[in-house]
Parts: structure tokens; C-alpha cells; sequence
């Protein structure tokens, strides 16, 4: 294992966190079984946002669908700009976020993500850029990751129509929408662009192939939402070959050389069985030269930053004074 960037005191959940059931696919009536699980989440976030004063606001960011298709078929590409009273104090060309969303590489989607994204939007003052890419297993590594790396490109040469400035380029995304953007970052760098200013990454899974649990997984692995033991082969469904897990494209915390990257804020749930393995690729990153601001949030759980806890907008404004070049560094 590698060192991590610090050393995490394992705490307690908060008690304001709810703890919910874990998220199992009925791999039977996949389609079925998403498509309820996305209703029910939006209609629960929906709930929980229209309680909060900045609910108003919010809802001022303007969205429109695009369809792209770059080779497994079309999928939607969301594009979120923030009401124009936002972006005062900020350049007239909006900074750009491609963000990446959870669920195991194998379900949720940009309508889960709506308020996210929202948030991100408005707090930011920056564009939003959010694919609805193809999910695993029907579309197994690394295919969803193409789209995700192609989106960059469709922004690189689209956000401009829509007042985002295409030289100020940032990725983000959680748990798997993490790996998504924390790899798109080694692959925009091996294929020579386009140019990222920086990877916001919110309890990223940086590693599937493992051969011992960590700490934070013994601890937080049962029963705290989302259930993960590397050991267990938890990803089994982005997978078809054993070789792909240690892929760095599907395991960026083995890949050797991580330096040249574009900086990093990275924010971890306390209570999260991927603690270890986000403050591992912290340090790792740090120790090849990559500026990385790093934050815990204290007794959230996985899956936290969806929801209205004080702590969930804490992160999200960690991602946005990063993506305006505010981070600490």
C-alpha cells in the first residue's frame, strides 16, 4: 500500500447522517431496476433541496441536452449555465467543469446528478458540462471511459457557444465519476490534450485491483451505505478480463508516473471505505510534483454530497473556489 497524504482519526458517523440501504442492481431487470432507482433518487433529492433557501437559485441554472455519439451509440451531454448574476466579479468567459457521475460504473445518471451539478453551476459561476454515458456491464471498461475522455473534446470545442471559456478546462466527478475524471486527466496528457486546469475529485475509486483491505474498508465496508471490500471484487460488472483491473485506466493509484497532471482538490467522506485509497492518490499525486489541496469531511458517508447536509454544499464550494483558481494550494 502507499502512504497516505495524512493520517484520518476513523471517526464516527454524524449524527444528522442517515444511513441508508445499500444500492443493489437487479441484474435480472437491469433497466427496470435503474430507471426506478434514478426516479426515486431525484424525486428524494428534489424533497430534500426544496427545503433549502437556496432552492430558488438553484433552479435559475439553465440547462439544454445534446446528443452525442462517439462510436457505442447516442447518449445526452448536459450543459448547465448559471444565471447571469452569478458570474459578477468573474471573466466574461465562464471557467468549464466536465463532471463525471457516480454509481459503480453500472448505474445512476445525470438526472441523479441534477442538483450537483446545479449547485456546482450557480456557487461557481462556471459552466457545467455532465455526459449520461453508456454503463457497464452492457458497456464494460473501457468504453464508458471513452466518452467521458471524448466529452472533454466535444467541450474543448463547444463550450464557447455557450459563454465557457475552452481554455480554462476542468474536470470532477465522484466514485466512479472520479476514476472517470482522474483518468481522463493521465489520458488527456498521454494524447496530448486537450489542456486541463485541474481534477476536482470527490471520494474517488482509484484502485480495483488490491490484494489486502485497508483500514478505512475494514472499518466503514459494511453497513455505512456503500458496500465495498476490494477483496471481494466489487467492480466485477466494469470488468470482462482480470488483466483490465490493474490497468492505470482503471486504477490510477498503480499507475507509475503520475507527474505532469493538472492539480487537484480532492474531498473524502470520513466514513467511506474509499477514505484510504483517496488520501493514497493524494499523496501519491503530491509526491509526483501535482499541487493537491485535500479535504475529509468528517463524519459524512459515501454518497454524501448529493444530499442537503451543511457539509455536502462545504464540498461543493471546495470544488467551485477551485475550478475559479481560489483553492488552497
Amino acid at each position: 500500500m502507499y502512504r497516505k497524504y495524512l493520517e484520518p482519526e476513523y471517526g464516527k458517523v454524524a449524527p444528522e447522517v442517515e444511513i441508508m440501504a445499500p444500492q443493489v442492481m437487479d441484474m435480472n431487470n437491469r433497466q427496470l431496476w435503474r430507471q426506478q432507482s434514478d426516479y426515486e433518487s431525484l424525486a428524494a433529492m428534489t424533497a430534500a433541496y426544496q427545503k433549502c433557501n437556496i432552492y430558488p437559485e438553484v433552479m435559475g441554472v439553465m440547462t439544454e441536452d445534446i446528443l452525442c455519439d462517439f462510436g457505442n451509440g447516442p447518449f445526452r451531454v448536459r450543459v448547465y449555465q448559471p444565471p447571469e448574476e452569478s458570474g459578477k466579479g468573474l471573466e466574461e468567459k465562464k471557467p468549464v467543469l466536465v463532471y463525471y457521475h457516480g454509481g459503480s460504473f453500472s448505474f445512476n445518471s445525470i438526472e441523479v446528478y441534477e442538483y450537483v451539478c446545479r449547485y456546482l453551476c450557480m456557487t461557481g459561476g462556471m459552466l457545467v458540462v455532465a455526459p449520461d454515458y453508456h454503463l457497464a456491464p452492457e458497456y464494460p471498461f473501457p468504453r464508458g471511459l471513452e466518452e467521458a475522455y471524448q466529452t472533454l473534446r466535444w467541450a474543448k470545442e463547444h463550450v464557447e457557444d455557450y459563454g465557457g471559456d475552452p481554455e480554462n478546462l476542468n474536470v470532477g466527478g465522484d466514485s466512479s465519476g472520479g476514476n472517470f475524471a482522474a483518468v481522463v486527466s493521465m489520458m488527456a496528457r498521454e494524447r496530448k490534450g486537450p489542456d486541463i486546469k485541474g481534477q476536482y475529485l470527490v471520494y474517488p475509486l482509484v484502485c480495483n485491483k488490491a490484494e489486502e483491505l485497508t483500514e478505512s474498508e475494514k472499518r466503514y465496508g459494511r453497513g455505512h451505505f456503500l458496500e465495498y471490500r476490494c477483496t471481494e471484487d466489487p467492480m466485477a460488472l466494469y470488468f470482462t478480463r482480470e488483466e483490465e483491473r490493474k490497468d492505470p485506466y482503471a486504477s490510477p493509484l498503480l499507475a507509475e508516473d503520475l507527474s505532469g497532471l493538472p492539480r487537484a482538490c480532492i474531498v473524502l467522506a470520513e466514513c467511506d471505505p474509499l477514505l484510504d485509497q483517496g488520501l493514497m492518490y493524494a499523496a501519491k499525486l503530491e509526491d509526483a510534483g501535482v499541487p493537491v489541496e485535500c479535504h475529509v469531511m468528517k463524519g459524512m458517508l459515501h454518497g454524501f454530497l448529493n444530499w442537503t447536509y451543511g457539509k455536502s454544499f462545504e464540498a461543493m464550494e471546495y470544488g467551485a473556489r477551485f475550478v475559479r483558481g481560489q483553492g488552497k494550494m
